[in-house]
């Protein structure tokens, strides 16, 4: 099934990788220009391998550990850098963004205190969200749309920012400006496909979360969000394939085994949901959704009190639709 996904999913990928590239470093810099940080990653690390004081390869590197939220990787990076003499121009950002992902905030704040440019205004709104300060994130993001400098990743940050506070006219606001300075981006897809969904617009969202998969193939948040919204668009197969893909491509990931479990149950195949659910008790044990999953299968099974044992705990918690429908259907086993 996933055979007819793959080519459409990896092309991107595939792209920038070809056996007969002669320059690694530019290959490399392709690669993380169209976002694609995973092979980017491999072909500066190659450079490297080759060279270990390359100064450009060292910087593409920091760059790359930065984009994939590996901010100690990415100091260890610029220290190499500093020690050769080498650093980039804007060291401080990127340490500063470094720091924030190892959680050292005030060393990242101390680094940009001088800094009025709009990357630095970014960063200081994630720090205040770090904080919980949602009043500071806001003046922020605020003063960073008036700054001077390049705002591609600061109204992506603003646009999920507002989202992830419910205020959807602000974040439509921030993700119209995404859109107008770089609306291929994955950061500004995303926001673009996480507004659409918020306002009940699933076709979209599911468009722009193909996109980001498109370009980036292993983006799981990217892939998790098309499942959601294939789901509610009516689009079983789309589903499925989208269902299949990960967790071929990511078969140790529980949420791929909780989803490949969701499709044997839709084939009303309680067995294998029971015995993939048995398997990894020991990894799904928090998640939620499995358990009450898990539960529904050994209520169907005809093991009853086993299934109420546990299903308890979540049902104590949760008050949405798929734990009262299960709720309903181990009280009328009773």
């Amino acid at each position: 099934m996933t055979r007819c996904l793959l080519p459409f999913m990896l092309a991107a990928g595939l792209a920038g990788c070809s056996v007969f590239d002669s320059d690694p470093l530019g290959d490399a810099r392709a690669a993380f220009e169209t976002q694609d940080y995973m092979a980017a990653r491999d072909l500066a690390a190659a450079v490297l391998e080759a060279d270990a004081s390359d100064a450009p390869a060292l910087e593409l590197m920091a760059r790359i550990h930065l984009a994939m939220g590996q901010g100690a990787d990415a100091i260890a990076a610029l220290d190499r850098l500093e020690v050769a003499g080498d650093a980039p121009g804007d060291t401080d950002l990127l340490r500063a963004e470094a720091l924030l992902q190892t959680g050292e905030t005030s060393d990242a704040l101390a680094l940009i205190e001088d800094d009025q440019a709009a990357e630095a205004w970014r960063l200081r709104a994630l720090a205040a969200r770090q904080a919980n300060d949602i009043p500071a994130a806001a003046r922020a993001f605020a003063r960073g749309r008036n700054a001077e400098g390049d705002k591609t990743r600061l109204y992506p940050a603003e646009a999920s920012f507002h989202l992830d506070t419910a205020d959807l006219a602000a974040a439509g606001e921030a993700v119209a400006l995404a859109n107008d300075v770089a609306p291929d981006r994955v950061e500004t897809l995303f926001v673009t496909a996480r507004l659409a969904q918020a306002q009940g617009d699933q076709v979209l969202a599911l468009a722009k979360y193909l996109r980001i998969i498109e370009k980036t193939p292993l983006d799981r948040p990217a892939l998790l969000g098309a499942i959601a919204a294939s789901e509610h668009t009516g689009q079983p197969g789309i589903t499925r394939h989208l269902i299949a893909y990960g967790a071929e491509t990511r078969p140790f990931d529980s949420e791929f085994i909780y989803q490949t479990a969701r499709v044997d149950a839709w084939d009303g195949n309680w067995e294998a949901v029971r015995e993939r659910m048995q398997a990894h008790e020991a990894e799904l044990e928090n998640h939620g959704s499995a358990r009450l999953l898990y539960a529904e299968a050994l209520l169907n099974l005809g093991q009853v009190e086993t299934a109420r044992a546990m299903a308890s705990p979540v049902l104590a918690r949760r008050r949405d639709a798929e734990a009262e429908r299960l709720r309903q259907a181990l009280e009328a086993a009773s």
